[in-house]
């Protein structure tokens, strides 16, 4: 028990030391602020491709570019932790020490087999750069809209013409509103790049020994720190798409059903 115990601490130890050493020589914001950007070209990209093939739902295109976004997310995260870890490869230190029969059982002789946390708690991080004034233009963006609807709804005489535009305007801006906020959190945050570092350096670490570890993986990792995000962003795109399809019908993006509105 108390070698299963000193083990467990030495790999805590080893995690700790390599984390540490990520956040010192490595400006981990600006890897983040890149793979975001790339992300984002990549969910435009699929956005716009979708446009000139003719797909004219808003809903199913922010979802399928959201999807595509996400998958090459991970890859970009996959590939951008590897480039960092690789080069001190040579410097990982030795888990052959680690001489526990079996933390966490089943293990066979001469390998031992530790079961870890979840490879520790990256919360908390996240990109440094300043989104306030693009958040800041979009409000000022939607509110505007929102008193041209209200103005023009009060000089009407008819309901339908009072209540349509203010609940498109309301609607779009909420989903606009959150779902740019979980796409910021999701991919301009470098927690993950940090969590899924780690879990390449420690594969890396234990392919050189005989010591047979179990842990959680990186995909599991990624996918782990950024479903709820994902989900959010999902939801608030399919709402914001759904309500331009049934209030806008001829807009074909959201900057044209903006200028529309305006108009």
């Amino acid at each position: 028990m108390n070698t299963s115990f000193a083990n467990w601490r030495s790999v805590r130890m080893w995690e700790s030391r390599v984390t540490r050493d990520l956040r010192q020589q490595r400006r981990l914001w600006l890897h983040g602020l890149c793979i975001g950007l790339i992300t984002l070209m990549v969910t435009w990209g699929v956005s716009a491709l979708q446009m000139h093939l003719g797909n004219e739902s808003l809903a199913l295109r922010y979802l399928v570019s959201l999807g595509v976004g996400y998958l090459a997310y991970l890859l970009t995260v996959r590939v951008w932790a590897d480039a960092l870890v690789r080069p001190s490869h040579a410097d990982l230190p030795d888990l052959s020490e680690l001489d526990a029969p079996n933390i966490g059982g089943g293990g066979k002789a001469g390998q031992s087999d530790i079961h870890s946390g979840g490879g520790g708690d990256f919360g908390g991080g996240g990109a440094s750069g300043d989104f306030s004034g693009d958040a800041a233009g979009v409000a000022d963006g939607v509110g505007d809209l929102a008193g041209g609807a209200i103005e023009v709804a009060a000089s009407a005489d008819e309901a339908a013409i009072v209540v349509v535009p203010v609940v498109a305007v309301f609607l779009m801006g909420c989903a606009l509103f959150l779902g740019a906020g979980s796409l910021v959190l999701l991919y301009f945050g470098w927690e993950v790049l940090l969590a899924v570092a780690v879990e390449l350096a420690f594969s890396y670490a234990t392919a050189r020994t005989a010591v047979r570890v179990s842990r959680e993986g990186w995909a599991s990792a990624a996918v782990r720190l950024t479903w709820k995000p994902l989900a959010g962003a999902v939801l608030c795109a399919v709402v914001l798409g759904a309500a331009i399809d049934h209030f806008i019908p001829t807009a074909r993006s959201l900057p044209h059903a903006l200028r529309i509105l305006g108009a």
